[in-house]
């Protein structure tokens, strides 16, 4: 397999109308017509004049169009108010601006590892806050005694 090509990424036009996938290791932006796949192994841009048609995915997905499909934003999906999002997404973090329109599924995932941190804090806050309990009584008591 050949080596990606440091660069600025892909760009598709506000006059331009592309069927087909769009593949491409560094930042995608669309600011056209796109029917088919859009697939960026960093961020894409959905600029306010682009219609997508069809699944998106990337790390970072920022919304100012109209998508009619899937997105799937591994890192963070964002909304911004003149976003309009007919489908199901599939993200870690979700921000719907004021004004935006989403209609659809959402299914939120979450990092294993931070999860399980997560629940060990949760379970020491909880172990200490039992202790910190019990110090006051301990202390009421020897003062009665």
């Amino acid at each position: 397999m050949q080596k990606p090509i440091p660069g600025p990424g892909t760009v598709v036009g506000a006059n331009v109308r592309l069927n087909g996938v769009i593949k491409d290791v560094n930042d995608i932006a669309v600011h056209g017509h796109v029917e088919g796949e859009v697939i960026s192994d960093k961020n894409v841009l959905i600029g306010e004049t682009a219609v997508v048609k069809g699944p998106i995915s990337g790390q970072i997905v920022t919304v100012s169009g109209t998508i009619r499909g899937s997105v799937e934003a591994h890192i963070k999906l964002e909304l911004l108010p003149t976003a309009r999002l007919y489908g199901g997404i599939t993200t870690k973090e979700l921000i719907i601006r004021s004004g935006a329109l989403f209609n659809g599924k959402s299914a939120m995932t979450a990092d294993e590892k931070g999860e399980e941190e997560k629940d060990s804090k949760s379970k020491e806050t909880d172990e200490d806050q039992e202790k910190t309990e019990e110090k006051p009584k301990e202390l009421e008591y020897e003062r009665e005694a």
